[in-house]
């Protein structure tokens, strides 16, 4: 349940994640290339200047969506009081329900009105799409649901404090519980046996300053605030996985993407940031990702892209992985660029044989992929 374009508020990402801090942030490129660097420019037909998907892509607002807020649900009203009852933030939780999927908004520092992407049935019909997507997962006999949270502009639109920061982020903290406790109501009533994972930020346990632009921390907190809904899906019988996104990461220094300036190589990032969630007693899985990156733009900086190269593979497996338990990668079907960049199956096989050994599943292979026609 997610992943990019389902997270992804165009206008929003545009005005306040990517636009949001200047002109010296790493996206700002697009703004000043397809927008002339007025963010007035940036507009549905160039999708608020492709902050979310390249042209390329051929996308239009139908192909975004944003996780919606389901309040006429009572299972969603009772994980709105669980949420607040456990706030600690620098403020209670306010949820935005008028920024409803399919629907015209009006953003009060910009007075532009723009519609929220997404479907907004689940409203028409009186129902409520995290409990649907439970009935679902239940009627596939799948094994389990994941919560791809990646919400970006809902942080950086909805932050606390002045600029130039730091920030806090509080709110998005409160409605990815919100929306994990409303998933976890509905498994233990309809699904019992059904696992619950979520993909999780890189950063997402770092405990330090944000600066705005990503969701720095929000599993740190979620630890500390709602530690049932991080252990209903890291410990025990539901337990899916917290799968920590260890991947589209930059060694731009110009841009302090490293989070150190001595730890900027790949293994040395990935080993920073699961440490963090070690740190934060969150028992997380690594994360790998084959072929080219997503971030950052392939067209734009591939010389401070972090693919996953066989020595990088090497190093993560030898120093970070043995600390944890599990690991996931992104995705089985994705091209490589050399042979030096690591295969499907070389992860698989790797992956497995550091996990479990003794398994004969560890010489498997996958299918090599085939490009469209």
């Amino acid at each position: 349940m997610g992943g990019w374009n389902f997270n992804c508020f165009p206008y929003t990402y545009m005005q306040y994640s990517v636009g949001g801090y200047g002109p010296n942030t790493p996206n700002y490129w697009k703004i000043q290339q397809y927008g002339g660097g007025d963010k007035n420019n940036c507009v549905e037909s160039n999708q608020f200047c492709w902050v979310c998907e390249p042209p390329s892509e051929n996308t239009t607002l139908a192909d975004f969506s944003i996780f919606p807020l389901p309040e006429k649900s009572s299972t969603w009203q009772q994980a709105v009081q669980y949420v607040t009852a456990g706030a600690k933030g620098v403020q209670p939780p306010t949820f935005h329900y008028e920024l409803k999927p399919n629907n015209s908004w009006t953003d009060q520092n910009t007075s532009r009105t723009v519609t929220v992407p997404g479907s907004d049935l689940y409203d028409r019909m009186n129902r409520d799409p995290y409990q649907d997507f439970v009935y679902l997962a239940k009627d596939l006999g799948v094994a389990g649901i994941d919560l791809d949270y990646e919400e970006f502009w809902h942080a950086d639109l909805f932050k606390i404090g002045a600029d130039p920061g730091p920030y806090d982020l509080p709110q998005t903290v409160y409605k990815y519980n919100a929306i994990a406790k409303d998933l976890i109501i509905n498994i233990q009533a309809i699904a019992p046996a059904l696992k619950l994972s979520t993909a999780a930020g890189a950063v997402g346990a770092w405990q330090s300053s944000w600066w705005g632009g990503n969701l720095k921390s929000v599993w740190s907190y979620s630890m500390q605030w709602y530690p049932e809904n991080i252990k209903f899906m890291s410990e025990g019988a539901n337990a899916g996985g917290i799968d920590v996104m260890t991947y589209d990461l930059s060694k731009d220094t110009e841009y302090h993407e490293c989070p150190e300036d001595n730890i900027c190589s790949l293994h040395d990032q990935v080993n920073f940031y699961m440490n963090a969630y070690a740190n934060a007693s969150i028992n997380a899985f690594i994360g790998y990702e084959i072929g080219t990156p997503a971030y950052p733009s392939p067209q734009h900086d591939l010389a401070n892209q972090l693919p996953l190269t066989q020595s990088e593979l090497s190093d993560i497996i030898t120093t970070t992985q043995p600390k944890f338990k599990g690991g996931f990668f992104w995705a089985i079907f994705k091209p490589t660029n050399s042979s030096d960049e690591v295969t499907p199956t070389q992860l698989a096989q790797t992956l497995c044989k550091t996990l479990d050994p003794s398994s004969p599943r560890c010489t498997g292979t996958l299918p090599d992929y085939t490009p469209p026609q």
